[in-house]
C-alpha cells in the first residue's frame, strides 16, 4: 500500500485556508476594539496602542492592517454602519431589496424603520466622535464629508422609494418627503431619544415607526 506524500505544497495548500481564518479574526478584533475605543474615549483620547492592547495584538499589527488613525476609523465607520467587514455596500444587501419589494407605503416604512434603527444603534456613538474630529483633523474631516454625502444618497434614496409605492399621502411634495427622513437618518436624533429621553432601541425603533406614520401616511 502506498502513502501519499506529505509534500511542502499540501502542506501549504492545508495551512492557507487557517492562516486565513485566523487573520480574518485578527482584523475584526482590531476592528472591534477600535470602535470602542473612539465611541468612549473620542478621536483625540484613541490611540493606536490603546486599540491594540484591547485587541491583544501589538501595534505593528495595527500599523499594518490600516496604517493611520485615520484610517483605522473610517474602517470602523464602515463596520458600524454595515455591521460586518464585508465590503459590499449597503445599497446591494437584502435589507434593501426587500424594503424596495414592500407591497405598499406601510409596509416599506415599518422595515425601514427596524432598519435604521439597527443602522443608527450601532454607528451614531461612532459618528458622534467623527463629527467632533472634524474640526481639528483633515482626515476626519474628509470621512464626515463623506458620511453626509453618503447619508443624503439614502435619504433621496428612501423619499424615491416610499414616494413609488401606494398608500403614502399624496398630497407630500419629494422635497418634503425628504426633509421629514432627515430626521429619522440623523444620528442625534437616535443619540438624543436614547441617551436623554432614555428610549431603549426597540422603544425608538416603535418610536420612529409611529412618526413615520403620522407624516407619510394619509
Amino acid at each position: 500500500m502506498t502513502l501519499v506524500n506529505d509534500t511542502s505544497e499540501s502542506k501549504r495548500t492545508y495551512r492557507a485556508p487557517r492562516r486565513t481564518a485566523a487573520a480574518a479574526r485578527t482584523r475584526l478584533a482590531v476592528v472591534v476594539a477600535a470602535t470602542s475605543e473612539f465611541e468612549r474615549r473620542g478621536w483625540a483620547g484613541t490611540t493606536l496602542r490603546a486599540v491594540a492592547e484591547a485587541a491583544g495584538v501589538s501595534v505593528k499589527t495595527v500599523e499594518a492592517l490600516h496604517g493611520t488613525k485615520g484610517a483605522l476609523l473610517k474602517t470602523v465607520v464602515e463596520f458600524s454602519i454595515r455591521g460586518d467587514l464585508d465590503p459590499s455596500p449597503i445599497s446591494e444587501r437584502d435589507v434593501i431589496a426587500r424594503i424596495e419589494a414592500a407591497e405598499d407605503a406601510g409596509e416599506m416604512l415599518e422595515l425601514h424603520a427596524a432598519h435604521i434603527r439597527t443602522v443608527q444603534q450601532r454607528s451614531a456613538r461612532v459618528a458622534w466622535a467623527v463629527e467632533h474630529a472634524a474640526a481639528s483633523d483633515a482626515a476626519a474631516a474628509d470621512l464626515w464629508r463623506t458620511m453626509n454625502a453618503n447619508r443624503r444618497f439614502g435619504i433621496r434614496w428612501a423619499a424615491g422609494t416610499l414616494l413609488g409605492k401606494p398608500g403614502r399621502d399624496e398630497s407630500l411634495t419629494p422635497a418634503e418627503v425628504e426633509t421629514m427622513f432627515w430626521v429619522a437618518f440623523d444620528w442625534g436624533t437616535y443619540r438624543t431619544l436614547t441617551t436623554h429621553a432614555g428610549l431603549t432601541p426597540d422603544e425608538f425603533q416603535r418610536w420612529l415607526g409611529d412618526y413615520y406614520r403620522r407624516v407619510f401616511l394619509p
